[in-house]
């Protein structure tokens, strides 16, 4: 599972048992103030054994802002999963699911509803790809 976050919005993919990346769903973070309960329940629910959490890095590599609210998250959900939570280097993926949606010919009001979970499977996608080269 692999999770893109943002202010207003966190995005979810998941591999299903393959080698492919599939966008799942979209958290509403300003709606509830369960955000890790309900990731940690989608864990559950779909047997995940490595959650992904989105780690935004600059182009040269260093450590952006919004780093630390990553770094938060992995720990909260550290606390209570099981299995492993890994910070995963997101450069680029809103812009490629951006890309990939214009590709689709996508209107702007349909890409703002599912570029969080497409730039998650962009996340995930990378992390499949370099776990299996």
């Amino acid at each position: 599972m692999a999770l893109d976050l943002g202010e207003k919005r966190i995005g979810v993919a998941l591999n299903r048992g393959t080698s492919m990346a599939f966008p799942h769903t979209v958290i509403e973070v300003e709606k509830r103030k369960n955000t890790v309960d309900e990731i940690l329940e989608m864990a559950r629910e779909c047997d995940v054994d490595v959650i992904l959490v989105g780690w935004p890095l600059r182009t040269d590599g260093t450590q952006r802002e919004e780093a630390a609210r990553a770094s938060r998250l992995k720990k909260k959900l550290e606390q209570s999963y099981p299995g492993e939570v890994v910070l995963w280097d997101e450069r680029f993926s809103t812009s490629e699911a951006e890309r990939r949606l214009l590709e689709l010919d996508m209107s702007r009001k349909n890409r703002r509803k599912v570029i969080d979970q497409v730039a998650a499977a962009c996340i995930l996608q990378s992390y499949l790809d370099c776990q299996n080269p």
